[in-house]
This record gives structure tokens, sequence and C-alpha cells, in this order.
């Protein structure tokens, strides 16, 4: 099979924007995944609203600003 120059140019062309297309989908899909564990990881005090992370696994944390303990997880929604 012989390959002409123009061929091979439509084919680096198609080939590098392969590429790209998936170093992007693979980078988002990867940001996405880092907000959400920084979001689960992330407490608002109940009492001085200070949003701090915590990497512990305790269910009761207290705040770093205010001393008060918070319960972590949706256990305590809004009516």
């Amino acid at each position: 099979m012989d390959l002409s120059f123009t061929d091979f140019v439509w084919f680096i062309l198609i080939a590098s924007g392969g590429l790209v297309l998936l170093l992007t989908m693979l980078s988002r899909t990867l940001h996405a995944r880092a907000e959400s564990r920084s979001l689960a990881r992330r407490i608002i005090c109940r009492l001085c609203l200070h949003a701090f992370e915590d990497l512990g696994s305790q269910k009761i944390v207290n705040c770093p600003q205010c001393g008060a303990a918070n319960e972590r997880g949706r256990s305590r929604q809004l009516g």
C-alpha cells in the first residue's frame, strides 16, 4: 500500500485531534473525581460557618475556628 504525502498529513491531523480529545476527556474526568473527593471531605461548621476539610473518618469533628462539634455527612439536613 502506497501512502501519499497528503494521506500521511491527514493521518497525522486526525490522530493528533483524537489524542487531544482523549487527553481532554481524561483530564476532565480526573478533575471531576478530585473535586468530588474534596467536596466529600469539606465540612461547614454549624456555629461559625467556617468551611474546612477533614481527612479523618470520625463521625464528630471539632471546628478548628470555634471548637464546636460538627457531625460529618448529610444526616443533619435542613427540614
